[in-house]
């Protein structure tokens, strides 16, 4: 019983809230509520309260997750008003404890104005919230939003959705758009307390399905440079930044927000909460972005379709056009090749188990391309974060090493040849390295033509030690190792080829971290006493983000503070 009125309580308090936080949610939520598709016609014209208040759309863009929540028990709540089963005062009992009674000489359904004690007196006090929806005021009228009305006019009328509007515009002009169609819960439209319309209020269809001329960019990759410039008030970015994909350490949740990094940094932020429609949740997958969520879709762009690429990189293929190379590679021992991915491999996963079960066995995968410039893990230079590389047409998704297994994959089909190797330093722990990936065949031929040099192998070798500890905690540093030319016996020797010694020296250490502050917030109140707040984040020298008790050893910037304005 006290569940039911509450609930009535409490949503109302709900829309209270939603009302004045309008005008702050621009600012709060890098939204604004009353730009929000369909949102308008139940919060910012009407201002009446809904139980629906648009939460279909509202929740897409994140501010109410808490309401997709299931109930961990179904409620079952009665179809009349609540007032009509509690009296006035049990009302007050509810709102303000046992013993509590109406005041008398209130005004009628406006506010519900109940006794209490204070130091000892007896007070009239309230929540400012009416008399339950229900509530009888006058003969043959009760309360209904605040307001005493003839009962006949309190009945619930459920709303039936209208008919479905004609598709929209096409999002994109090729490479498979979206348009959508709409319909409204207006026939008839719910009336004091009905039931709102249960199902969906937008569907949707593929449209422009044709390819877009080849430029070199994808879809995502020009909506983050339409914020080229667009410093976002922060000292770290010039106005000359570029704007870039994130993919990386996106969860699945947010694929289908715009989330750029500034190019050369590790800095990145939200620049729009949706991207634009059709765009591809990401670029190893064939979903798309719909209304700011991540739809299915096949191979062939069709939203809903079942074709999937099959494991030759052909859409609906039956996985005979092709071939499944795969091997296994244990030399130790500097840079090493593994092996080639040809133009057309797709499919590839390589995997490098760390010894024994160590997560840094000091051995790295490296990619290089066809002019022999390092893509990946080059130069004695490793990384430690996943990582995913851009090529044309295809992303290699790197995990980075410091994980036990250190993994290499890719999906769709190169477009351009890849070497792939290993670099071994330190112990000299063997590598383990397993890659698998196919090959497209012609008339049951390979495409692929294996051609082997064989170059005259040199009797000694550079041997490398681990490296030293940096000669800094943080900012610029340098870090040392001892670089030895050996024989195969293990023996010192000066014959190594001079041009292929590994570095002794190399710059090392992580950026200091520092407090980085953001703006005032404007004060709490518009006169008189108030607050005001800013941001305060750790961070490196160059954006990114840390844990706060990376910067414990530096005094913290104040978070929080009072304003005193014009006397009210």
């Amino acid at each position: 019983d006290q569940r039911h009125i509450q609930r009535h309580i409490y949503t109302y308090d709900i829309y209270l809230f939603l009302i004045q936080m309008e005008p702050h949610c621009e600012r709060i939520c890098n939204i604004d509520i009353c730009n929000v598709d369909m949102c308008s016609e139940h919060i910012c014209s009407e201002r009446i309260y809904s139980k629906h208040i648009c939460s279909e759309h509202i929740c897409n863009i994140d501010i109410c997750d808490c309401l997709l929540d299931q109930p961990q028990k179904q409620l079952t709540l009665q179809d009349s008003l609540p007032g009509s089963s509690y009296r006035l005062h049990r009302q007050c009992e509810l709102a303000f404890g046992s013993g509590s009674k109406p005041c008398p000489y209130m005004q009628p359904c406006a506010k519900l104005w109940c006794t209490g004690n204070a130091r000892g007196q007896q007070v009239c006090q309230t929540r400012h919230f009416p008399w339950a929806d229900g509530t009888s005021c006058v003969y043959g009228k009760v309360c209904y939003r605040g307001a005493c009305v003839d009962k006949r006019s309190t009945m619930n009328v459920d709303g039936r959705w209208g008919k479905w509007g004609g598709f929209g515009d096409c999002s994109r002009s090729c490479g498979g758009g979206v348009q959508l169609a709409r319909r409204e819960c207006d026939n008839p439209v719910p009336e004091n307390g009905g039931k709102y319309c249960y199902g969906l209020r937008i569907k949707y269809r593929s449209c422009n399905l044709n390819a877009c001329p080849e430029t070199g960019k994808r879809f995502r990759e020009e909506q983050c440079e339409a914020f080229n410039g667009l410093n976002l008030n922060t000292s770290r970015l010039g106005s000359s930044v570029v704007w870039i994909p994130k993919y990386s350490g996106i969860s699945p949740k947010d694929k289908c927000k715009l989330i750029c990094r500034a190019n050369g940094t590790g800095y990145f932020s939200v620049l729009s909460p949706k991207v634009v429609d059709g765009t591809p949740c990401s670029p190893d997958t064939s979903a798309v972005c719909v209304q700011g969520k991540c739809i299915k879709a096949g191979c062939d762009g069709k939203l809903d379709s079942d074709k999937k690429f099959d494991k030759c990189g052909v859409c609906g293929g039956d996985n005979q056009s092709c071939k499944k190379i795969s091997g296994m590679f244990t030399k130790p021992v500097g840079y090493n090749f593994v092996v080639t991915l040809p133009t057309g491999a797709s499919n590839i996963d390589i995997r490098q188990r760390g010894y024994r079960g160590m997560v840094s066995d000091e051995n790295y995968l490296a990619v290089k391309n066809r002019h022999g410039k390092y893509l990946l893990n080059g130069n004695y230079v490793v990384s430690a974060v996943e990582r995913d590389l851009l090529l044309k047409g295809t992303l290699l998704r790197y995990s980075g090493t410091s994980t036990y297994v250190e993994i290499l994959q890719a999906t769709r089909p190169l477009q351009e040849p890849l070497t792939v190797e290993v670099l071994s330093v330190g112990k000299m722990t063997p590598p383990r390295i397993r890659y698998s990936f196919y090959i497209v065949l012609i008339n049951g031929k390979n495409t692929v033509i294996k051609n082997e040099v064989m170059g005259k192998r040199l009797v000694s070798h550079w041997k490398t030690a681990g490296w030293d500890s940096c000669t800094v905690t943080c900012g610029n540093g340098l870090q040392q190792r001892l670089v030895q030319c050996q024989s195969t016996e293990g023996h010192l020797t000066t014959d190594c080829d001079i041009t292929k010694r590994p570095a002794a020296v190399r710059a090392c250490g992580d950026p200091c971290p520092i407090w980085n502050v953001g703006t005032w917030s404007q004060c709490s109140k518009s006169c008189g006493r108030g607050f005001k707040r800013r941001s305060v984040c750790c961070t490196t020298e160059n954006g990114l983000n840390l844990p706060r008790n990376h910067c414990s050893g530096k005094r913290k910037p104040q978070e929080l503070d009072l304003c005193n304005l014009t006397p009210c």
